[in-house]
């Protein structure tokens, strides 16, 4: 296979090495309700991802078709383990008996079992076409199998799942709202992207988005429920609870005062804050500037989340939510504070990780068209090469033919080249080669293509002219170059060519019968006494 590494082959190849970090650390927790399932949805999403990258990176359809059929494995477990996730999340064991998994699996091995021998029946793709976005990119059509298998039963699995998780969340304590506001985005995010994709509204078409975006949900969930602990709250004792506890807690009555705090939050603010009960909070924060500015927010009503740095060099987070009683009234606010320092000075090095990743990449994207450029690049004069013009050649012929056009083609040669070369030195010879080409690209049309044959020699494509119009061409190209002085140090030389014209699909039906057409024209015009121009017949 040819691999051709574009931006978005890069970006899934790292969507996936996240999504195989994020399962490590889900795996961490497997004891934890959700983290099993978790961690293999996270493992479903990183082959999904692995898979696209190399999709993304094939060159040729039956490459993406084979890298298309990988990333079922993933495509067809990540529903089912995000239904699963979401029981787990919502402690309905009773659900998970081995029975009830099995069933939920034989939907997704069937439309596995279809992809992998998609090429007997077209269930699951019945068309590839190239995207016309470029980037490498394929359009796939999609047959009845992949409707029922990887959509339809896919979105059952998911909207079930989203119901629980939306369930769970809203019965959170008001505490934690933010938690479900986290919850709700992971969980209906992949909706919206996977029917952006199967609706054939992407921007890109061809580009498929949606592991990338469920391993986003899978990071808001780790981060939900192994970093804000959710899942391992349980009801103990108020003093057991709140005095033992890490995060600092404090809680303002309507004046500001303080009325309730924890050790924790003593500990966080540190010994020079003496957080005494009935103290005013602008009062005991004045130290910290920026912890003053949260406490004079005119609307006291208003919650608040900000991280902040402390006198020791660290950081804190803090949460300031108001607190309402049966009625509505309010009735205080209450702070939090959580020690983020080690999670702040990751997200720093994640940043500047970032950064550097996006200057490598950079360089690399310049690096890849530098080296596009010198593989179809004439390293002298600058001309398109013979690769080039091959390749060129056959894809100009066949939209002549579907548009039912004709081309032009002109074999032009440097006549007594050998005799400069012998006169002057190679140096000279390479000079007039150079000026050729520039020449040659001052005269032709925008649309017309001016290729370096090889040696002396060099053809340009003219695509929609007459015979006439290109014969004519030619000779001015001839007659102009004969007079265009070429200066070497401290000499002037004069050059002239000899022009041969060939037309498809008069003088031939493919590439190799109309360059040898222009080719054998060319000679006859040497053969008659150069400086001239001949055509075919």
């Amino acid at each position: 296979m040819t691999f051709e590494f574009t931006p978005f082959a890069v970006i899934s190849a790292i969507a996936a090495c996240m999504a195989g970090f994020v399962a490590l650390i889900a795996s961490q927790k497997r004891n934890t309700p959700g983290g099993t399932s978790l961690t293999w949805l996270m493992l479903s999403v990183c082959i999904w991802s692995a898979g696209a990258a190399l999709e993304y990176a094939t060159v040729g359809i039956p490459g993406k078709i084979t890298w298309a059929k990988f990333e079922y494995f993933g495509v067809v477990s990540c529903p089912v383990f995000f239904l699963l996730f979401a029981i787990e999340y919502n402690l309905l064991y009773r659900w998970l008996t081995r029975r009830n998994v099995m069933l939920l699996f034989v939907i997704p091995l069937i439309t596995l079992g279809l992809a992998l021998t998609n090429d007997w029946h077209g269930l699951i793709w019945n068309s590839f076409t190239p995207s016309p976005a470029h980037e490498n990119l394929l359009v796939f059509g999609h047959g009845l199998g992949f409707w029922i298998g990887a959509v339809g039963y896919s979105y059952l699995c998911m909207l079930v799942g989203t119901i629980l998780l939306i369930r769970s969340a809203l019965r959170l304590q008001a505490a934690y709202r933010s938690q479900v506001f986290i919850i709700m985005a992971a969980a209906l995010a992949p909706w919206f992207i996977n029917l952006v994709y199967i609706t054939k509204l992407s921007p890109l078409p061809g580009l498929e988005m949606t592991p990338l975006v469920i391993l986003i949900s899978g990071a808001l969930f780790t981060w939900d429920i192994f970093g804000f602990h959710l899942l391992d709250l349980v009801p103990i004792a108020r003093h057991v609870l709140i005095e033992t506890m890490a995060e600092g807690i404090i809680v303002l009555d309507q004046q500001k005062r303080v009325v309730d705090v924890n050790p924790g939050a003593q500990r966080l603010s540190g010994e020079k804050t003496d957080l005494a009960i009935g103290s005013e909070v602008t009062e005991i924060f004045s130290a910290w500037p920026e912890m003053g500015k949260l406490f004079s927010q005119n609307n006291p009503e208003t919650k608040i989340e900000t991280t902040i740095a402390d006198n020791r060099g660290g950081y804190i987070e803090v949460s300031i939510s108001p607190i309402y009683d049966w009625r509505g009234w309010f009735r205080g606010q209450f702070v939090a504070l959580r020690d983020v320092t080690e999670r702040k000075n990751n997200q720093d090095e994640i940043q500047r990780m970032n950064e550097s990743l996006r200057q490598k990449l950079a360089e690399i994207e310049t690096l890849q068209a530098h080296l596009i450029e010198l593989a179809i690049r004439d390293s002298l004069t600058g001309l398109f090469n013979r690769r080039y013009l091959d390749e060129t050649l056959l894809h100009e012929l066949s939209r002549a033919r579907r548009e039912e056009y004709p081309i032009g083609l002109m074999m032009i040669d440097l006549d007594h080249f050998k005799e400069i070369n012998d006169a002057h030195g190679h140096k000279a010879g390479d000079q007039v080669l150079k000026s050729l080409a520039i020449f040659l690209i001052d005269e032709v049309r925008q649309g017309d293509i001016v290729c370096r044959f090889g040696g002396e020699e060099f053809l340009i494509i003219l695509p929609r002219i007459t015979q006439e119009a290109a014969r004519v061409r030619a000779e001015e190209i001839c007659q102009d170059f004969s007079m265009l002085p070429i200066l070497y140090k401290n000499v002037t030389l004069h050059a002239t060519i000899s022009v041969g014209v060939a037309m498809f699909p008069r003088h031939g039906n493919d590439a190799d019968e109309i360059i040898c057409a222009a080719d054998a024209a060319m000679y006859a015009a040497k053969e008659a006494g150069r400086n001239q121009v001949l055509s075919q017949n």
